[in-house]
């Protein structure tokens, strides 16, 4: 598979490259390759001009699911899965850059 959205049973929405777990030509569950829950919530501040337009937006917050584990990969079957399906480009840029940070070189600096 590739970086997929993927609602559980349970309601929690989850971004993870996913890879389908096959035995006898049935897919059985889902390899989540550092799995990340996803979490919306409104934006705090909007401008009262943004307001008038009716522009909605959130922010989305990504954390590690089973964050008390050691583990980065997780099998998943797949009678908990209640969705697949593809996020959007600017949510799949996030999940990236979060599993993969780009490297800070030794000479950039960086303001905090």
């Amino acid at each position: 598979m590739a970086i997929k959205l993927i609602l559980l049973k349970t309601g929690e929405t989850i971004i993870s490259d996913a890879k389908e777990v096959v035995q006898e030509e049935d897919v059985k569950g889902y390899l989540l390759e550092q799995p990340q829950i996803v979490r919306t919530q409104e934006k705090t501040m909007l401008m009262e001009e943004e307001t008038k337009n009716s522009n909605y937006e959130l922010d989305v917050i990504l954390t590690p699911w089973m964050i008390l584990s050691s583990d980065k990969d997780f099998v998943i079957t797949t009678d908990i899965v209640a969705t697949i399906c593809e996020p959007l480009p600017s949510v799949r840029e996030m999940y990236d850059s979060k599993i993969n940070p780009t490297p800070v070189s030794e000479t950039e600096v960086v303001n905090g």
